[in-house]
């Protein structure tokens, strides 16, 4: 059966975090300044409760939203007086790069006739300057708002079957993680195929692996 939809995933495939980006313990310091006292293991905690939980119940429209709901989740609600000082060092210091095979992989995959979309829990917003240079290349963004339920659970994988309306078997994965981004999809049907930059050689745990090392390798296997 031959591929009709490329799937990706975005952190690690298609784009990465900045080296300046936020750390948690940069919101701590910046919190004091205020007379406002957390732990930053805490606050990293809630933020991941808040990408986890919170994004498949429903779209989240930026910092202010998340940061609100990570600060929920900590029992410890922001000043609506503060929070557009946190929400700033996110918005200039959680930004993302896109990789330099990355645009040329999703172009030749259109250019083959095949469906592009990804597959990923993290929200739009989060990819920042990355987003706009990627969005005119996918014809779907699958994150967990739109899909329900965070990447991981089987479910995320058979629901963007559902939406794309396709065999599982015609869809192909690809992305950086051996678990949910190769065992996992393939449990769910999908072929998928492993994105290993850093020669890492991953196997534990994911039977017949396929590896390639760049996009610039998909972009031979899709290529007609």
């Amino acid at each position: 059966m031959p591929i009709k939809v490329i799937a990706l995933d975005v952190h690690g495939t298609l784009a990465h975090f900045k080296p300046d980006r936020v750390r948690p313990i940069d919101v701590q310091r910046l919190l004091e300044r205020f007379g406002m006292h957390i732990s930053y293991q805490a606050f990293e905690a809630a933020r991941q409760g808040a990408l986890f939980f919170d994004c498949p119940l429903r779209p989240i429209e930026g910092w202010p939203d998340f940061l609100a709901l990570a600060f929920a989740r900590m029992g410890r609600p922001i000043s609506v007086d503060v929070l557009p000082d946190v929400v700033r060092i996110f918005e200039r210091g959680h930004d993302m790069d896109v990789y330099p095979d990355a645009i040329d992989a999703l172009r030749t995959a259109r250019a083959a006739g095949l469906t592009t979309c990804t597959f990923t829990t993290l929200p739009q917003f989060m990819l920042g300057d990355a987003w706009p240079q990627l969005e005119p290349h996918l014809d779907h963004y699958f994150g967990a708002s739109e899909i329900g339920v965070a990447k991981g659970d089987r479910r995320f994988y058979e629901r963007i079957t559902d939406k794309l309306g396709v065999r599982p078997d015609e869809i192909l994965a690809v992305g950086d993680d051996p678990i949910c981004d190769v065992e996992l999809p393939m449990a769910a049907g999908w072929r998928a195929v492993l994105l290993d930059r850093d020669n890492a050689r991953f196997s534990e745990g994911v039977v017949q692996i396929d590896t390639i090392r760049s996009l610039d390798e998909l972009r031979l296997r899709v290529t007609p």
